[in-house]
């Protein structure tokens, strides 16, 4: 009986089975490099809330006390992008900055910290109370390390949804909130099914309130410095290494070496002695015990 095509080993669309080979049995080592940029596993943000709530606050429907605080590290590949140039015979590709906007909380810093930490601030839109004045363009998104605080509950809820967005995302979000709002405040709302689906994840209904109340004024986000701890020791240890540059030039001519010589010969000479007695009289004068004797053999 000739065996069928449906009845084969493997069917047309599934690949042949592969021979093991050789060296495939040969005990190896195998260095496995970890995924970089956007298919990175490696940890971006770190976030820690606190809340608690009392037996009146929960009789009287008050929100709980919750304080947020979340470290967020922003890598380069979030704020770039590679554009492809094909002018030239051989293309090239080179990163562009991507400019996304901050949140609201983080329209609001003035520099402060960077004053206190890595030197003064250099925006000129910003006062000394931590509120910006007038700015042509808002704050963008950089590469490094940025700290956000908060004590509102619904801002934490709304950290951790945006926690699974990008920065496109978080963008396009504000955008989404602030129009929303915009309609709400002209009183021309509406909402087709797919804005309805989007604002199926709300919770309770905040009756005569904006759909999406601000609550930036109760967080703050603010883009730390970088500190470079191994450059600020290396001024501080920078006169020792050349203090034992000089110790060891010193060792090598025999600066110390004669030294100690010229001290030993003034120690077996009669000077230190002299100088004792000298020391001696100066001392027995001072105490008005030779001004008679002095007296006497005055004219």
């Amino acid at each position: 009986m000739q065996p069928t095509a449906g009845s084969s080993s493997y069917t047309s669309h599934d690949p042949p089975p592969r021979s093991d080979l050789l060296w495939d049995r040969i005990p190896s080592l195998k260095i496995l490099k970890p995924p970089k940029g956007p298919f990175s596993q490696q940890v971006d943000e770190r976030c820690l809330t606190f809340c608690s709530q009392s037996i009146t606050g929960r009789i009287h429907g008050h929100d709980p006390w919750c304080r947020s605080l979340c470290v967020r590290r922003v890598f380069l590949h979030e704020v770039t992008r590679v554009l492809a140039t094909h002018a030239h015979a051989h293309p090239s590709s080179s990163p562009v900055p991507v400019h996304y906007p901050l949140p609201p909380e983080g329209q609001r810093y003035s520099g402060w910290l960077h004053a206190l930490v890595g030197g003064p601030s250099t925006d000129p839109a910003a006062d000394g109370y931590g509120v910006l004045g007038d700015r042509d363009e808002p704050r963008t998104w950089k590469a490094g390390w940025y700290l956000w605080w908060s004590r509102s509950r619904w801002a934490a809820q709304e950290r951790f949804d945006q926690m699974r967005r990008s920065l496109e995302a978080q963008a396009e979000w504000e955008h989404l909130k602030a129009r929303r709002n915009d309609e709400w405040a002209h009183g021309g709302a509406v909402y087709d099914e797919h804005r309805i689906a989007e604002d199926a994840n709300r919770i309770d209904d905040l009756g005569n309130m904006p759909p999406f109340p601000d609550v930036s004024h109760e967080s703050i986000l603010l883009p730390l410095p970088e500190l470079h701890p191994f450059a600020s020791l290396e001024k501080v240890l920078g006169p020792t290494r050349t203090l034992l540059v000089f110790l060891q030039q010193g060792v090598r001519d025999g600066v110390q070496q004669e030294l100690m010589r010229r001290m030993y010969e003034k120690a077996r000479s009669d000077e230190p002695l002299k100088l004792f007695r000298m020391c001696c009289g100066l001392i027995w004068s001072n105490m008005g015990f030779g001004d008679d004797d002095d007296d006497e053999k005055k004219p």
